[in-house]
């Protein structure tokens, strides 16, 4: 493998980002990344902790893959991002640990006959960080900044078909939309920002810092780039402060070092990588201590075409390109079984989920049959008459997108169609894909959005710059079935638009679905509360103790 400098691209404070470019052998070892809402490893680790002697019963260390982009949730756009934001900056609704829709700033609301207003009573007596009380005047300001144009946020359509938003008084917020929105409680689980306290300078000057005041459980004490982020409770939580009065966000780029952090003492929460996974319980001292926490379905890992590409304007292309993917091995050698291979975009288990979908064979003698019958071979060659090789990017801090790529790379050689892997430092990695959209094809992981409404994923309209619709994926049917889903009600309906989505996408793939994986965490033995969800683990870190700690906290 070549190890090459990568000039730091300006904007993104990336510090000398490191570009690989890699062709290694299969090695049964893996890093786990998941993205676009994707846990991806980056960052400088600059020091080693010696083990604490004496366990502190209201402090936890648990140690980030990468470090957050912003915590601000206007542009939020990672997993990992989201999850630690939303410890600082809660919407007015949230889901807890089964998928339920629960208020939170919200204390309860009503929905018209119509189903196109909404009415939001707050909680009295929230407060922000900074002191000042939490009022309707937040909630719309959030949404008139995030609606205004002014700013780069992947969520300008979040709240889909909405008319307006008001306060019609301190704690009641009428939200009003032109028609129904099928989606319109969980567009509110996003988090909210406040009004600026001072007129005197533009009004998105102040909303745009990566660490905005927020309402939630905790409040941003320290941020050292590259090395933890701290956040220390929020005496005047509206749930009465944490327990757990100190969060220690320790930023460690390379998983090895991670696993060797907590083995030391000096990590109490750690997410796995599948072969973490594999050899956890032959370590005495981590059986003894520690507790394995198993997530299903968090995340999908997926293989994205450039639909921009002429090679790939062919769906039968994509489909025959996908046979030739040994998924099961990607499950077994890769993710240690930890996981099963995907059908589509949807978790399984969701309502949604079209369960009786069956995953392609893998069947590469088909596959190469088909694209010979295309005459796709002949269109690739180079002016010397061989086959050119397409390119695959990955960003280098995941061991197992790496591995996938070279089961790919493997794969697709026995049909004759040569793929190049590059791998580039995740800031590199997300101009050159998600903003330049400068690749043939693209290996990532995404979370779970569990909702349905893949509008801001899927539909052509969302493949401007910074959107998540990159791979400039566009099915008419698609796009008519998706905006259909948004204004349907009824859940039967909805699941049968939902249902007919996915099976479209197995006849005009977008991407490869390759895998439906889970996520594993270690957490010492004495932490309380931990309640295992496609969500993770740190959904209500708020709620979690330490055994030993004297009673009260929270109310």
């Amino acid at each position: 493998m070549t190890r090459e400098k990568s000039r730091c691209l300006k904007g993104l404070g990336n510090p000398g980002g490191l570009t690989f470019r890699t062709n290694l052998p299969l090695w049964p070892k893996m890093g786990l990344a998941l993205g676009a809402g994707l846990i991806i490893i980056l960052g400088l680790f600059t020091s080693c902790t010696p083990p604490a002697t004496v366990r502190e019963t209201d402090t936890l260390v648990a140690a980030l893959p990468y470090e957050p982009a912003t915590l601000n949730p206007v542009f939020l756009s990672d997993h990992l991002s989201y999850t630690v934001s939303a410890f600082v900056s809660p919407g007015l609704m949230k889901l807890d640990g089964d998928l339920n829709l629960k208020g939170d700033l919200a204390e309860s609301w009503e929905i018209s006959g119509d189903g196109r207003e909404i009415r939001f009573r707050l909680r009295s007596g929230v407060k922000w960080h900074d002191g000042r009380e939490f009022a309707a005047d937040d909630v719309v300001y959030t949404y008139q900044l995030i609606t205004s144009g002014k700013i780069p946020t992947p969520h300008l359509s979040h709240f889909g078909p909405v008319r307006e938003v008001k306060a019609l008084d301190p704690l009641t917020v009428a939200v009003i939309y032109d028609q129904v929105y099928s989606s319109a409680l969980q567009s509110w689980t996003m988090g909210l920002l406040p009004r600026p306290a001072s007129q005197k300078s533009p009004p998105e000057e102040e909303s745009l810092v990566r660490t905005p005041p927020g309402t939630g459980p905790y409040r941003v004490k320290e941020w050292l780039s590259g090395q933890k982020l701290v956040l220390e409770a929020h005496k005047e939580y509206y749930a009465g402060p944490p327990r757990i009065r100190t969060l220690i966000l320790r930023i460690i780029p390379d998983a090895a070092t991670a696993f060797m952090e907590l083995k030391s003492g000096n990590l109490d929460v750690m997410e796995l990588t599948p072969s973490q996974y594999a050899q956890w319980s032959q370590v005495a001292e981590l059986k003894k201590n520690f507790t394995l926490y198993r997530c299903p379905s968090v995340k999908y890992g997926f293989l994205g075409f450039n639909h921009r590409n002429p090679r790939f304007q062919e769906p039968r292309v994509r489909q025959a390109l996908g046979g030739a993917i040994d998924k099961e091995a990607i499950v077994q050698k890769v993710l240690h079984g930890l996981g099963r291979p995907a059908t589509g975009p949807y978790p399984p288990g969701a309502w949604y989920h079209p369960g009786d979908l069956i995953p392609p064979p893998y069947d590469p003698q088909k596959a190469q049959e088909v694209l010979r019958s295309l005459g796709w071979y002949d269109a690739i060659k180079t002016p010397e008459g061989k086959p050119a090789p397409l390119k695959l990017v990955t960003n280098y801090e995941s061991k197992e997108n790496l591995l996938i790529a070279e089961i790919i790379q493997d794969n697709w050689k026995r049909i004759g169609v040569p793929l190049q892997i590059e791998a580039l430092e995740w800031l590199t990695f997300r101009f050159r894909t998600i903003t330049q959209k400068n690749f043939d094809l693209v290996l990532l992981s995404r979370h779970y959005i569990f909702d349905p409404d893949l509008y801001d994923v899927w539909h052509s309209s969302k493949t401007g710059e910074g959107e998540w619709n990159f791979l400039s994926y566009h099915n008419a049917e698609v796009d008519r079935l998706l905006k259909l889903g948004r204004c349907t009600l009824n859940q039967d309906q909805r699941k049968k638009i939902y249902r007919k989505i996915n099976q479209i996408m197995t006849e005009d793939p977008p991407c490869v679905f390759l895998y439906d994986g889970d996520a594993v965490y270690l957490a010492r033995k004495d932490i309380r509360e931990i309640t295992p969800s496609p969500l993770g683990i740190f959904y209500n870190v708020s709620q979690w103790y330490i055994s030993g700690q004297a009673a009260g906290g929270r109310h």
